[in-house]
Protein backbone atom coordinates (compact mmCIF):
# COMPACT_ATOMS: atom_id res chain seq x y z
CA UNK A 1 0.00 0.00 0.00
CA UNK A 2 1.88 3.81 -1.01
CA UNK A 3 1.26 6.81 0.61
CA UNK A 4 2.02 10.00 0.22
CA UNK A 5 4.79 11.79 2.28
CA UNK A 6 2.02 13.71 3.90
CA UNK A 7 0.26 10.38 5.23
CA UNK A 8 3.58 9.53 6.76
CA UNK A 9 4.38 12.67 8.50
CA UNK A 10 0.49 12.23 10.29
CA UNK A 11 1.60 8.19 11.20
CA UNK A 12 4.61 9.27 12.85
CA UNK A 13 2.66 11.58 14.76
CA UNK A 14 1.13 9.02 16.11
CA UNK A 15 3.80 6.99 16.77
CA UNK A 16 5.93 9.82 18.33
CA UNK A 17 2.64 10.21 21.04
CA UNK A 18 3.92 6.38 21.93
CA UNK A 19 7.28 6.65 22.06
CA UNK A 20 7.86 4.57 18.94
CA UNK A 21 10.47 4.66 16.09
CA UNK A 22 9.50 6.95 13.47
CA UNK A 23 9.21 4.86 9.79
CA UNK A 24 9.65 6.09 6.11
CA UNK A 25 6.45 4.50 4.52
CA UNK A 26 3.65 1.72 5.62
CA UNK A 27 5.41 -0.74 3.13
CA UNK A 28 8.11 -0.84 5.74
CA UNK A 29 9.30 -4.62 6.89
CA UNK A 30 8.58 -3.67 10.93
CA UNK A 31 5.75 -3.64 13.21
CA UNK A 32 4.79 -0.51 13.21
CA UNK A 33 4.59 0.09 9.62
CA UNK A 34 2.51 -2.81 8.79
CA UNK A 35 0.46 -2.44 11.98
CA UNK A 36 -0.36 1.45 11.03
CA UNK A 37 -1.28 0.36 7.04
CA UNK A 38 -3.64 -1.72 8.29
CA UNK A 39 -5.39 0.84 10.38
CA UNK A 40 -4.58 3.99 8.67
CA UNK A 41 -7.60 4.11 6.07
CA UNK A 42 -10.03 3.02 8.55
CA UNK A 43 -9.44 5.22 11.25
CA UNK A 44 -9.01 8.36 8.82
CA UNK A 45 -12.53 7.68 7.52
CA UNK A 46 -13.67 7.57 11.43
CA UNK A 47 -12.62 11.00 12.38
CA UNK A 48 -13.46 12.56 9.26
CA UNK A 49 -17.14 10.93 9.93
CA UNK A 50 -17.19 12.01 13.52
CA UNK A 51 -17.93 15.96 12.20
CA UNK A 52 -18.56 17.37 9.14
CA UNK A 53 -15.58 19.41 8.66
CA UNK A 54 -15.44 22.27 6.29
CA UNK A 55 -12.57 21.01 4.28
CA UNK A 56 -14.03 18.05 3.41
CA UNK A 57 -17.16 19.53 2.66
CA UNK A 58 -18.20 19.60 -1.14
CA UNK A 59 -21.69 19.79 -3.08
CA UNK A 60 -22.53 18.20 -6.06
CA UNK A 61 -25.72 17.71 -8.15
CA UNK A 62 -26.56 14.41 -8.78
CA UNK A 63 -27.17 11.98 -11.74
CA UNK A 64 -30.76 10.35 -11.85
CA UNK A 65 -29.86 6.48 -12.22
CA UNK A 66 -31.19 4.84 -15.02
CA UNK A 67 -32.94 1.74 -12.99
CA UNK A 68 -35.46 2.99 -10.13
CA UNK A 69 -35.85 1.28 -7.08
CA UNK A 70 -37.89 -2.09 -7.25
CA UNK A 71 -40.50 -0.08 -4.81
CA UNK A 72 -40.95 3.25 -2.26
CA UNK A 73 -39.36 5.49 -4.56
CA UNK A 74 -38.89 7.04 -7.74
CA UNK A 75 -35.86 7.14 -8.39
CA UNK A 76 -32.60 6.50 -7.00
CA UNK A 77 -29.51 8.74 -7.61
CA UNK A 78 -25.73 7.53 -7.61
CA UNK A 79 -23.60 8.63 -4.48
CA UNK A 80 -19.77 9.82 -5.62
CA UNK A 81 -17.36 7.49 -5.76
CA UNK A 82 -15.45 9.77 -2.70
CA UNK A 83 -19.01 10.16 -0.10
CA UNK A 84 -18.11 9.57 3.43
CA UNK A 85 -21.33 11.35 5.17
CA UNK A 86 -24.27 13.19 3.64
CA UNK A 87 -24.39 16.45 5.59
CA UNK A 88 -27.76 17.81 3.54
CA UNK A 89 -29.99 17.82 0.60
CA UNK A 90 -30.52 21.42 -0.68
CA UNK A 91 -33.86 21.86 -1.71
CA UNK A 92 -35.39 18.51 -1.40
CA UNK A 93 -39.00 18.96 -0.19
CA UNK A 94 -39.41 14.37 -0.15
CA UNK A 95 -38.51 12.14 2.05
CA UNK A 96 -35.34 10.01 1.13
CA UNK A 97 -33.04 6.96 2.11
CA UNK A 98 -29.68 6.14 1.42
CA UNK A 99 -29.06 2.36 0.18
CA UNK A 100 -25.45 1.21 -0.91
CA UNK A 101 -24.13 3.29 -3.30
CA UNK A 102 -27.40 5.43 -3.77
CA UNK A 103 -30.03 8.25 -2.42
CA UNK A 104 -33.67 6.63 -2.84
CA UNK A 105 -35.61 10.33 -3.49
CA UNK A 106 -38.89 10.77 -5.70
CA UNK A 107 -37.88 14.18 -7.31
CA UNK A 108 -36.46 14.29 -10.58
CA UNK A 109 -33.08 16.49 -9.23
CA UNK A 110 -31.03 16.08 -6.11
CA UNK A 111 -28.09 18.61 -4.87
CA UNK A 112 -26.29 17.22 -2.12
CA UNK A 113 -24.12 18.42 0.35
CA UNK A 114 -21.74 15.67 1.88
CA UNK A 115 -18.18 14.72 3.81
CA UNK A 116 -15.84 13.39 1.08
CA UNK A 117 -12.69 11.17 1.57
CA UNK A 118 -10.21 13.66 0.58
CA UNK A 119 -7.00 12.18 0.19
CA UNK A 120 -4.92 15.28 -0.22
CA UNK A 121 -3.52 15.77 3.40
CA UNK A 122 -2.38 19.63 2.45
CA UNK A 123 -6.15 20.28 2.22
CA UNK A 124 -6.67 18.85 5.99
CA UNK A 125 -7.37 21.31 8.87
CA UNK A 126 -4.29 21.97 11.72
CA UNK A 127 -6.76 20.65 14.23
CA UNK A 128 -7.88 17.71 12.29
CA UNK A 129 -4.56 16.78 11.79
CA UNK A 130 -3.60 16.71 15.57
CA UNK A 131 -7.86 14.70 16.08
CA UNK A 132 -6.35 12.11 13.81
CA UNK A 133 -2.49 11.32 14.85
CA UNK A 134 -4.41 11.06 18.55
CA UNK A 135 -6.65 8.25 17.20
CA UNK A 136 -4.76 6.59 15.12
CA UNK A 137 -2.03 6.47 18.18
CA UNK A 138 -5.18 5.43 20.26
CA UNK A 139 -5.54 2.59 17.51
CA UNK A 140 -1.95 1.61 18.05
CA UNK A 141 -1.14 1.68 21.66
CA UNK A 142 -2.12 -2.19 22.26
CA UNK A 143 -0.91 -3.55 19.56
CA UNK A 144 2.28 -1.91 19.11
CA UNK A 145 2.62 -1.20 23.57
CA UNK A 146 0.32 -4.02 24.69
CA UNK A 147 -0.43 -1.24 27.10
CA UNK A 148 -3.86 -0.64 27.97
CA UNK A 149 -2.87 2.44 29.92
CA UNK A 150 -1.49 3.73 27.08
CA UNK A 151 -4.27 2.88 24.89
CA UNK A 152 -6.47 4.65 27.29
CA UNK A 153 -3.88 7.86 27.69
CA UNK A 154 -4.39 8.13 24.07
CA UNK A 155 -8.13 8.07 23.54
CA UNK A 156 -8.47 10.71 25.98
CA UNK A 157 -6.27 12.57 24.30
CA UNK A 158 -8.26 11.96 20.82
CA UNK A 159 -11.36 12.83 22.70
CA UNK A 160 -10.27 16.41 23.71
CA UNK A 161 -8.44 17.13 20.31
CA UNK A 162 -11.53 16.11 18.45
CA UNK A 163 -13.64 18.54 21.04
CA UNK A 164 -11.41 21.40 20.18
CA UNK A 165 -11.48 20.60 16.24
CA UNK A 166 -14.92 20.07 15.86
CA UNK A 167 -15.48 23.29 18.13
CA UNK A 168 -13.14 25.70 16.03
CA UNK A 169 -14.10 24.09 12.77
CA UNK A 170 -17.79 24.78 13.79
CA UNK A 171 -16.90 28.15 14.68
CA UNK A 172 -16.63 29.22 10.71
CA UNK A 173 -19.97 28.34 10.18
CA UNK A 174 -23.60 29.94 11.11
CA UNK A 175 -24.49 29.53 14.64
CA UNK A 176 -27.02 26.94 13.68
CA UNK A 177 -24.24 24.41 13.40
CA UNK A 178 -22.30 25.30 15.96
CA UNK A 179 -25.24 24.81 18.48
CA UNK A 180 -26.29 21.63 16.67
CA UNK A 181 -23.05 20.09 17.18
CA UNK A 182 -23.12 21.14 21.03
CA UNK A 183 -26.22 19.92 21.49
CA UNK A 184 -25.35 16.09 20.17
CA UNK A 185 -21.91 16.78 22.17
CA UNK A 186 -24.24 17.61 25.53
CA UNK A 187 -26.32 14.28 24.92
CA UNK A 188 -23.25 12.55 25.40
CA UNK A 189 -22.11 14.31 28.48
CA UNK A 190 -19.60 16.31 26.77
CA UNK A 191 -19.40 20.12 27.67
CA UNK A 192 -18.02 22.85 25.25
CA UNK A 193 -14.18 23.39 25.51
CA UNK A 194 -13.27 26.52 26.96
CA UNK A 195 -11.05 27.10 23.89
CA UNK A 196 -9.13 30.92 23.63
CA UNK A 197 -6.22 30.36 21.66
CA UNK A 198 -6.61 30.29 17.20
CA UNK A 199 -5.86 27.32 15.46
CA UNK A 200 -2.11 27.50 14.58
CA UNK A 201 -1.63 27.62 11.23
Amino acid sequence: MATASADINIVNRALTLLGVNTITALTDSDKAASTASVLWDDTRAAVFRAHPWNCLTKRVALSKDSSSPAYGYDNRFQLPADFLRLIQLENATDNYQIENDFILYDGDTLNVQYLALVTDVTKYDTLLIDALAARLAAELAQPLLQSSTAMEQMWQMYTLKLKEARYVDAQENCQDVVDADYWIDSRGGLKRPNIETPPRS
